[in-house]
C-alpha cells in the first residue's frame, strides 16, 4: 500500500488510538477527539458520501467556519476518492456560485444556516449540477429539511456510513484506503485571485506529504505541540497546517466560533506552541500591542519601553548574525523586565508558549521581525504559493534574516531566470489548474513552477523576494522600487491598516492609506476627539497629523528618491466585498487603480482636496453611495 494522507491518519489511529488529535471549543469547554475517533468519523463520512452517490474524482465544495466537522468532511471526501474544494465563509453569493460551477461540484457542504441560505439563493443556477447540500450546524433550520428535499445533515450522512461499515467491516480499507493513488488530485484550492476570479490548483497526496516531510526535517514537531485553527481553511496556509497535523501527529484545536472576540479569547486560553499566520495577522498583533501600550499607565509603559528597547538591541544583534547577549547589566535588566513585563504581554496575546512562529503569503517588513524577536519570539518567514503546497523556502531556526525568505526546503529546487523571475521545482508542485490548460502550460514548464515573483539570492544563499514581477514600478528617471516594501513599512504603524503605493511612470511616489479604525478610534477617544463614523474619523485634521507623523517616520529611513511625497486617507476600509482586496486581504492593484483613478490623478496634481464618489457593496448584495471630500496631504517641505 502506498502512503497517502488517509493512510497516515489510520497509522496515527493505530499507534496512538487514545491520544487527543483534535479539540473543539463548545459552550466554554474544550471537547477532545482522539485519533481513533477521528479516523472512525472520517470512515463513516466517506462511506456515507458513497451511499449518497459520490463517485471517484467527483467534486464536493464546502463553506463554513473552522471546525472539526469541516476537517472530517474534507478527509472523508478524500477517503472516498473524491476531490474537495473550499470556499471562504464571507464570500458573496455570486462568488460561491462561481466556485461551485468552476469546480463542477456535485455536492456542497455548509456550516450553518447562513451558508445554506447562500446555496438556496443560487439553487436555480447550480441545481443542474449539484445533487445535494449537507449541513452540520442545523440551529435555526427546524423547517428546512421539509421545505428543501435536497438538504441533508452531516450526522445523517455519517449514520449511513456507519451502517455501511457494519455490513462490511473491511470495505473502507479494502476498497478505498489501500487502493488510493498518491498522485491523484484530492483537493482543489482557490488561488488568491488578485487579477480576477481565482483559479483552482489541483493538489495531490504526494504534494502535501512531500512538503510536510520537508518541513519536519527543518523544524521537527514535538509530541505535545498544539496548533490553533483560525485561518480560513480554503487558504493554503491553513491547509498546510492541517496536513502537517496529519503527518506529524500533534494536537489541532478549533475556536468556539468565528467571531473575532471569541477567536482571540480562545487563542489566549489555548496558548498554542505552533502559530502560523499571514504577514497581515502578525502586523495586526504588533499594531494591537503597540496601541495598547501607548495608552497604558505611566509606570507600566515605561517598563515596557525599557524592555523593548533592550529587546530590540538584542534582536538587531541576533539578526545581524552576532551573539544576542548584551553587557552584563543590560542582560540582567532585560531578563528582569522580560519576566515582569514582556511575559505578561505575550500571555495576553496568546503567545506565551509559542515555539515556532511562522509567517508567509506576503512580504513582511523588518520592523515586525525585530518587534517579535524583542518579545522573545523568533519569527521565521517562508516563501511559496498555493501552487507549491504553501512553501518552497523557509528560514532555519538559527539562520533568520528579516529581508529574506530563507533557503529552499529539502527536496525543493529554486532558480531565478535571466529576467529575475523565481521558479521552483519539487514534488510539492501542483498537478495542474483545473480545466485551465492554457494557464497550466504557462505556469508549469518541464516540471518547474513559475511563481510570478521577482527576486535574487543574497550572499548567504537566502532567497530575497522583491515583489510580484508585474507589480515592480519604475519612476520616470528609471529608478526601480517595490511598492510592497513601502506598503509594509507603512503598515508597521499601529494606525495604518492598509496602504497602496503608486508611482509607476511618474515623477514621484504617493500613497492611499486606510486607517486602522480600532487603534485610531482608541487614540482619538483617549484625547477627547469626537467622531461618528469611519469617514468622519478619516477626514479629521488631527488624524491627518497623526498619520503624517507615521509616514514621515518611514520617509526618514528611505533614500530621497523613494520617499513618499503625498498621501490621502481613504474614507472607507478596503474590503473584499468591494473587490478591492482578495479574501486573503491582498490588494487588487488593478481594481484600486480603476476605482480610485481620479483620486490618484489628483494626488499627482496641485489640488489640495478631491471630492470622492464611491459605490459601496454590502454582503447581502445591496448597494449604496459614499461621497466625501478627501484631503490631499503634502509631505514636502511646506
Amino acid at each position: 500500500m502506498e502512503r497517502t494522507l488517509i493512510s497516515a491518519i489510520r497509522g496515527n489511529a493505530q499507534e496512538r488510538p487514545d491520544t487527543i488529535a483534535l479539540r473543539q471549543k463548545r459552550y466554554g469547554i474544550w471537547e477532545p477527539t482522539t485519533w481513533s475517533e477521528f479516523y472512525e468519523n472520517i470512515r463513516a463520512f466517506a462511506l456515507g458520501m458513497v451511499e449518497m452517490g459520490l463517485k471517484p474524482d467527483e467534486k464536493v465544495l464546502i463553506i463554513g467556519d473552522n471546525c472539526i466537522n469541516w476537517v472530517i468532511a474534507e478527509f472523508g471526501i478524500i477517503g472516498a476518492h473524491g476531490v474537495c474544494t473550499g470556499a471562504y465563509q464571507d464570500m458573496l453569493n455570486k462568488e460561491v456560485a462561481y466556485l461551485t460551477s468552476a469546480s463542477e461540484a456535485v455536492f456542497v457542504g455548509a456550516g450553518d444556516q447562513e451558508q445554506v441560505d447562500k446555496f438556496i439563493d443560487i439553487w436555480d443556477r447550480i441545481s443542474p449540477q449539484v445533487r445535494g447540500i449537507f449541513v452540520w450546524d442545523t440551529r435555526g433550520m427546524s423547517d428546512y429539511m421539509d421545505r428543501y428535499p435536497f438538504l441533508v445533515t452531516f450526522d445523517d450522512i455519517s449514520a449511513l456510513g456507519r451502517e455501511a461499515h457494519e455490513r462490511d467491516k473491511t470495505l473502507f480499507e479494502r476498497i478505498y484506503v489501500e487502493t488510493a493513488d498518491p498522485e491523484a488530485a484530492i483537493i482543489m484550492l482557490p488561488t488568491s485571485g488578485t487579477t480576477g476570479f481565482p483559479k483552482l490548483s489541483m493538489m495531490t497526496h504526494t504534494n502535501f506529504l512531500s512538503v510536510g516531510d520537508a518541513w519536519e526535517e527543518v523544524h521537527p514537531s514535538q509530541s505535545d505541540d498544539e496548533a490553533y485553527s483560525f485561518l480560513p481553511i480554503p487558504w493554503i496556509g491553513e491547509q498546510f497546517n492541517i496536513m502537517r497535523f496529519v503527518i506529524a501527529g500533534f494536537r489541532y484545536s478549533f475556536p468556539e466560533s468565528s467571531d473575532p472576540l471569541a477567536v482571540r479569547r480562545d487563542m489566549n486560553q489555548l496558548q498554542s506552541t505552533f502559530l502560523g499566520m499571514s504577514a497581515r495577522m502578525w502586523e495586526d498583533i504588533c499594531s494591537n500591542i503597540m496601541a495598547r501600550m501607548e495608552d497604558a499607565p505611566y509606570l507600566k509603559k515605561k517598563a515596557y519601553d525599557m524592555a523593548m528597547s533592550l529587546g530590540l538591541e538584542k534582536s538587531e544583534r541576533m539578526l545581524e548574525g552576532k551573539t544576542d547577549r548584551l553587557s552584563f547589566f543590560k542582560e540582567l535588566l532585560y531578563r528582569f523586565l522580560f519576566f515582569t513585563t514582556i511575559r505578561g504581554v505575550r500571555q495576553r496575546m496568546g503567545l506565551a508558549r509559542v515555539r515556532v512562529a511562522l509567517t508567509g503569503g506576503a512580504a513582511m517588513g523588518r520592523g515586525v521581525f525585530t518587534f517579535f524577536t524583542a518579545l522573545g519570539i523568533n519569527l521565521i518567514q517562508g516563501f511559496g504559493m498555493t501552487e507549491c503546497s504553501g512553501f518552497c523556502t523557509v528560514h532555519h531556526a538559527n539562520d533568520i534574516r528579516p529581508e529574506t525568505v530563507g533557503k529552499p526546503l529539502p527536496g525543493v529546487e529554486v532558480r531565478i531566470d535571466d529576467g529575475g523571475m523565481i521558479w521552483t521545482h519539487g514534488k510539492n508542485n501542483m498537478k495542474a489548474y483545473f480545466k485551465n490548460p492554457e494557464e497550466t502550460a504557462d505556469t508549469l514548464v518541464d516540471g518547474w513552477l513559475k511563481t510570478g515573483d521577482a527576486g535574487y539570492w543574497d550572499k548567504a544563499g537566502h532567497l530575497v523576494v522583491l515583489d510580484r514581477q508585474k507589480d515592480l514600478m519604475f519612476l520616470n528617471d528609471g529608478a526601480r522600487f517595490a511598492p510592497q516594501d513601502l506598503e509594509n513599512r507603512l503598515k508597521f504603524s499601529p494606525f495604518i491598516r492598509d496602504a497602496v503605493v503608486i508611482g509607476d511612470k511618474r515623477d514621484y511616489i504617493v500613497t492611499l492609506i486606510s486607517i486602522d479604525m480600532e487603534n485610531v478610534g482608541n487614540w482619538s477617544r483617549n484625547r477627547s476627539i469626537a467622531y461618528t463614523t469611519f469617514t468622519d474619523l478619516a477626514r479629521n485634521p488631527k488624524i491627518y497629523e497623526l498619520i503624517r507623523l507615521e509616514v514621515e517616520k518611514v520617509n526618514k529611513r528611505l533614500p530621497e528618491k523613494m520617499r513618499l511625497v503625498r498621501f490621502a486617507l481613504l474614507p472607507k476600509e478596503l474590503h473584499p466585498d468591494d473587490e478591492e482586496l482578495t479574501r486573503t486581504r491582498k490588494v487588487k492593484r488593478r481594481v484600486i487603480n480603476t476605482r480610485y483613478g481620479e483620486l490618484i490623478e489628483a494626488l499627482f496634481s496641485d489640488l489640495t482636496s478631491y471630492h470622492l464618489k464611491l459605490e459601496i457593496k454590502y454582503m447581502d448584495g445591496r448597494l449604496s453611495k459614499l461621497e466625501s471630500d478627501v484631503r490631499l496631504e503634502e509631505l514636502r517641505a511646506r
